[in-house]
Order: C-alpha cells, then structure tokens, then sequence
C-alpha cells in the first residue's frame, strides 16, 4: 500500500493562499482609512446635517396667542414643515403626506410630534387659519413666530429652500432635510430606522 505524497511547492501555495486570504481584507481597509474613502451613497433618504442646528430656546407660540416654550416641544421626535406666510396647496398637501408618514408609524406613533411653523403672519393670534390647519390635519402642532431677532434664528435653524421638511430628534437638534418636493415615502423609512436604533424613549 503507497502513500501519497504532496509536492512541497502544492503545499507552500496552499500556505500563501491562506495568509492572502486572511491579510488582503486588512490590507484593502487599511488603504481605504488612509485614503480617507466614504460611501458615494448613504443609507438616508434625506440630507444628513452636520453639524446638527439646535432649536432657539423660545420666539414661538401657538395658533391662540399663548408663548410655546421650545422644551415643550423636547422628548420627542419632530417632522417640522416651516412655511412663510399662509399655507397655500403645496403646505397643506406636505401636511397630509405628514400626517400619512405619522399613521404609518403604527405602535411607534407616540414617539413623534408633527409641527408647521408659520412666520411672516400679520397677526398670530387667534389666527382662523392656522386655527384651521389644527382641525384639517389631526394632532399635528401649529405654532407661529413673530418678526424680529426670533424669526431670524429660527430661520437659521430651519434653514431651507422652499417647504423643506426637518426631522428633529428628540433633544432639539435638527438632524435631516428633505429638499421640497419631499418624498415622504424616504421620510418614513428614515423614521422608522432611526426610531428603531434610537436609544431615546
């Protein structure tokens, strides 16, 4: 009965295989780090601010006159339209694709708050048509910021073009936007992942 015997230069390719298998990766992640390498293409569907913009800590009220202090609006998640003036048929149809991302939340519906911040208004106060938006569009929030210094930084923090919608998380750092038109179907989805790795409840 013979043995087989493997030929030393079989075995010594066979060896460097395996060290090449197991140093390429190591390779390959060292010269993307040093190369300073990202992704053409993030996971969100909206735009990823960074820094974060931090909410004024006042300057809004609400649609019947009354000062809304920010904190009232901290420990949830927000999707926050602010519009200039009125809201005409491109706000009140952003409205009702929040209102439809806030329905398809399911059990995870009380962990956000859905806010329009109307500025530029003659007078915020008892406003019959903000006072409407409440009735049209079920639990979503209207608040008002008057001309002057307020308007100002909450315009800086909520700095878009056009009707942009943000997503501020829970602390009060607006974190996304989603240029106008918004997809609200990439809202949800972006929603939904960050509510499910979110550590804040």
């Amino acid at each position: 009965m013979t043995t087989a015997i493997t030929p030393p230069n079989s075995s010594r390719r066979t060896l460097l295989l395996l060290a090449a298998l197991f140093i390429l990766p190591f390779v390959i992640g060292s010269g993307l780090f040093w190369l300073d390498w990202r992704p053409g293409k993030f996971g969100n569907h909206g735009e990823l601010l960074q820094p974060p913009r931090v909410l004024p800590a006042s300057g809004l009220y609400h649609a019947d006159g009354r000062p809304l202090p920010t904190p009232e609006l901290l420990g949830k998640w927000l999707l926050v339209l602010p519009v200039k003036g009125s809201c005409n048929t491109t706000c009140r149809s952003n409205l009702q694709g929040m209102l439809q991302v806030h329905v398809a939340l399911n059990k995870e519906q009380n962990r956000l708050q859905r806010v329009i911040i109307v500025s530029d208004v003659s007078d915020s106060a008892n406003d019959p048509p903000m006072l409407e938006l409440q009735r049209l569009f079920p639990g979503l929030l209207v608040a008002a910021v008057q001309a002057g210094v307020a308007a100002e930084a909450w315009h800086g923090a909520l700095n878009g073009r056009g009707q942009d919608v943000f997503i501020v998380d829970p602390l009060g750092n607006v974190m996304m936007r989603y240029a106008d038109p918004a997809d609200m179907r990439g809202v949800l989805k972006d929603l939904e992942r960050l509510l499910k790795y979110s550590w804040i409840r």
